[in-house]
C-alpha cells in the first residue's frame, strides 16, 4: 500500500485493534498462516519473507489500519470451519427444496423466537459452550452456524527467562493464551440441490454425536428433518463409483482424481487397493491395477459398500493444490483431511451428488 493511501486509511480504535489482533491469533492458531497471508495479499498488504517478518507486518496493518474487522468478517466467511472436519451429506429433494425459501425460513425463524439469531454476527463470538450464532438466507443458501470457543496455549520462547535460586537454575518457559473456535455449520444449496452438516468435533467421544442432535434439534423447526434424511447421500456407492470412473485405462491416463486407497465389502469379506504413501495412488504401481482392472464395472454392484481415501488433484475442479478426503461407506460420511476455503469444499462435495 503506497503512503498516501496510507494517510487516507482512518484509525481503527483501541477496542477494534484488540478484537482484531485477538481474532488474527486465533484464525493462525485454527487455520495456519497460509489463509492469513491470502487475506494480507487480497489487500496489498506486505507479507514477510519469514515467520516473524509475516506477525510484524501482520501486527502493523491492524494497528495501521490497512486490515479493519470488516475485512476480516468477510473473509472469515470463506475459510473458517472448513476443512479438517467431518461432513454428513444430502440431497435435497424437489418436496424440501419447495419448502427452503427465503420468506417460508424468515417466517418459521420468527416462529421458533430465534429472530436475534437472523444474520448474526459471528466474527467476535467466542461462547464457552457450543452455542448457534447465526442463521441465514441468501442467494438461495440456508446457513446455521454453531461456534464454540476452544482455548488453547502457543510457546512464546521470546518470554523465556533463567532465574538463580540458591545453588540451583530454574528456566522458566511461557505459554502464550490462544483463543480459536470450534464451527459446527450446516448449509444447504437450494440451487445445487445438496446440503451438508459439518462437526469439527473428532468422531470418537460424546461431543460429536451431541452436535449432530442440537444441528437436528434446531433444523426441525425450520424443516422436515426426516424429509432431509431420505436425501442421504450413499457414500458407499460414491466411493466406489469414483474409485471406477478414476483407475486409469486407455481412455483415460490422467485422472482427476487418485485412489490412494479404496476397500470394496462384499457380504462377510472385503478386498482392499491401497498405497503405502498417503500421496500416491494405488493404481500407480503397474502389478495392482492389472489386479484392479480385473474387476469389471458391472461386477461393482456385487459389493455393498466401500470406503475410500482419495487425492484430488490440482487444476482439477478448479482446485489451485491437491486435497485429500476420505470416505466410510458404513457410517455415510465423509472426512475434509485438509484446511480448506469454502470454494475448495464445495467444488469437490458439488461433484459427488452425481456420483450415485
Amino acid at each position: 500500500m503506497s503512503d498516501s493511501t496510507r494517510m487516507n486509511v482512518s484509525r481503527p480504535t483501541p477496542t477494534e485493534i484488540e478484537d482484531l489482533k485477538r481474532l488474527a491469533a486465533g484464525i493462525i492458531r485454527a487455520q495456519g498462516n497460509r489463509f492469513v497471508k491470502a487475506l494480507l495479499r487480497s489487500k496489498d498488504i506486505q507479507v514477510g519473507a519469514n515467520k516473524d517478518e509475516f506477525q510484524s507486518n501482520l501486527t502493523a496493518a491492524i494497528e495501521s489500519g490497512e486490515l479493519r474487522l470488516a475485512d476480516v468478517r468477510t473473509w472469515l466467511a470463506s475459510v473458517e470451519g472448513w476443512g479438517n472436519q467431518h461432513v454428513y451429506l444430502y440431497n435435497i429433494s424437489s418436496t424440501l427444496r419447495r419448502e427452503l425459501t427465503a420468506p417460508k425460513i424468515r417466517q418459521r425463524v420468527s416462529k421458533a423466537k430465534l429472530d436475534s439469531l437472523w444474520n448474526g454476527e459471528t466474527a467476535l463470538a467466542f461462547p464457552d459452550e457450543p452455542q448457534l450464532t447465526s442463521i441465514s438466507f441468501n442467494d438461495s443458501v440456508l446457513r446455521l452456524v454453531w461456534q464454540e470457543a476452544s482455548p488453547d496455549w502457543a510457546p512464546a520462547p521470546e518470554k523465556n527467562f533463567q532465574k538463580e535460586e540458591g545453588l540451583d537454575l530454574y528456566e522458566y518457559r511461557a505459554f502464550r493464551k490462544v483463543e480459536w473456535r470450534a464451527i459446527t455449520r450446516f448449509e444447504a444449496r437450494v440451487k445445487d440441490g445438496i446440503a451438508g452438516l459439518f462437526i469439527a468435533d473428532p468422531i470418537q467421544g460424546p461431543e460429536h454425536q451431541a452436535a449432530i442432535q442440537e444441528a437436528k434439534r434446531v433444523l426441525r423447526l425450520l424443516m422436515d428433518v426426516d424429509v432431509l434424511e431420505r436425501g442421504q447421500m450413499d457414500i458407499a456407492v460414491i466411493s466406489r463409483n469414483l474409485d471406477q470412473q478414476n483407475v486409469p485405462n486407455n481412455r483415460m491416463t490422467s485422472p482427476q482424481v487418485k485412489a490412494q486407497k479404496s476397500r470394496l465389502t462384499s457380504g462377510g469379506a472385503s478386498v482392499e487397493f491401497a498405497a503405502n504413501s498417503t500421496d500416491k495412488a494405488y493404481w500407480e504401481e503397474p502389478a495392482i491395477q492389472n489386479v484392479r482392472n480385473s474387476v469389471r464395472p458391472e461386477q461393482l454392484r456385487s459389493f455393498q459398500g466401500a470406503d475410500g481415501v482419495f487425492i484430488f488433484q490440482k487444476n482439477s475442479l478448479g482446485l489451485t493444490r491437491p486435497l485429500r478426503v476420505q470416505l466410510y461407506g458404513k457410517e455415510r460420511r465423509v472426512r475434509l483431511r485438509a484446511q480448506m476455503e469454502v470454494v475448495e469444499v464445495w467444488a469437490i462435495l458439488t461433484k459427488w451428488s452425481t456420483q450415485q
